[in-house]
C-alpha cells in the first residue's frame, strides 16, 4: 500500500501551483530530462514520437524571449532529435509577446483549465479495479481501442499508449479500470501531488457516456484521496471540450489554466 499524502492545501496560490506541478510531474514519470535553455525537455525513450512521449516545460519567459525564433529553433531540433513528431511546449500562464512568437511559427493554441475540489461519495453501480496485472493491461487496452483518441486528444495508436501508461505508472502513477456489470466501462488514472491527488487520463467507453460514469469514477477518486488523508482533488480539461463540462456538472472548481502550444515536426522515433 503506497503511504499516505499530505493534507490537503489551504492557501489558493500553493494549490495553483501544485497542481500546476502534477502536470510536470506527470510528463516527467519514466522519462529522460535535458536542460534546454529555460526549459526542461522530457522525453521517452521508444516514445518520443507519440504527442505525450516528448514535451517542452519548465519554460522561462524571459529566457525564451531574449533569443526568441533562435530560442524556438534550437528547442525544435532538441525535440527532433530524440525522434519527436510534435512539438508541445507548455507555459504556465498567457504571455502576449510569446503567444505572438508562437503563432508566427505556426503553432495551434489550446488553453488547458484547472479544476479542483472536494468530491463527494460516488453513486453505487461502478467497480474500481486497479490496472497491477497483464490481464488488467489488456483489458486496458481493449478499452482504449474503443476511444477515437487518447485522453489528451492527440493522435496516438491505443498499444503506444498503454505502454506509456504502463512506464507511467510503473514510475508512480496509478491506474484504475471502471467496471459496470462486471464489463469495464471506463479508466482513470492518479498521480499523487503535494496536498492534493491529481486525477488523469479519464476515458469512458463512448457507449457508456451521458450514463454518469465519469462521475462516479470521480467520486471514487475522491473517497481514495480521503483515506490517504486529504480532501482536495485536481484535474485538467481543454477548454471547451467534454471534460470541462463534466468538471463542472461535478461541482469542481475552476482555480486556474496552463497555455499548450503545438505544432507537427519531422523526425524518427529513437
Amino acid at each position: 500500500m503506497r503511504p499516505p499524502m499530505p493534507e490537503s492545501l489551504a492557501d489558493p496560490a500553493a494549490l495553483l501551483a501544485s497542481a500546476i506541478e502534477t502536470d510536470r510531474q506527470y510528463f516527467e514519470l519514466g522519462a529522460r530530462l535535458e536542460q534546454l535553455p529555460g526549459a526542461i525537455l522530457a522525453w521517452m525513450p521508444g516514445l518520443a514520437a507519440a504527442p505525450a512521449g516528448a514535451v517542452i516545460q519548465r519554460v522561462g519567459a524571459e529566457v525564451a524571449l531574449a533569443e526568441e525564433s533562435n530560442w524556438l529553433f534550437r528547442a525544435e531540433r532538441a525535440l527532433c532529435g530524440v525522434g519527436a513528431r510534435t512539438s508541445r511546449i507548455y507555459l504556465d500562464d498567457g504571455h502576449d509577446a510569446l503567444d505572438d512568437l508562437f503563432r508566427r511559427a505556426g503553432y495551434s493554441k489550446r488553453e488547458e483549465l484547472i479544476f479542483a475540489h472536494s468530491l463527494n461519495s460516488p453513486e453505487p453501480g461502478l467497480r474500481m479495479i486497479p490496472v497491477e496485472s497483464e490481464f488488467d493491461w489488456d483489458r486496458k487496452l481493449i478499452l482504449q481501442q474503443s476511444m477515437p483518441t487518447p485522453p489528451d486528444g492527440h493522435s496516438t495508436s491505443a498499444a503506444d499508449w498503454i505502454v506509456l501508461e504502463r512506464r507511467k505508472c510503473d514510475a508512480g502513477m496509478e491506474m484504475y479500470l471502471a467496471e459496470w456489470d462486471g464489463q469495464p466501462v471506463g479508466a482513470i488514472g492518479a498521480i499523487g501531488g503535494d496536498g492534493l491527488l491529481r486525477l488523469k487520463n479519464i476515458a469512458v467507453h463512448p457507449s457508456h457516456r451521458r450514463k454518469g460514469v465519469g462521475l462516479r469514477m470521480l467520486g471514487h477518486l475522491g473517497i481514495l484521496a480521503k483515506e490517504r488523508g486529504i480532501s482536495e482533488q485536481c484535474v485538467f480539461a481543454v477548454r471547451g471540450e467534454i471534460g470541462e463540462l463534466l468538471y463542472r456538472a461535478a461541482g469542481m472548481r475552476m482555480i486556474g489554466s496552463v497555455i499548450e502550444w503545438s505544432k507537427p515536426l519531422g523526425g524518427s522515433d529513437r
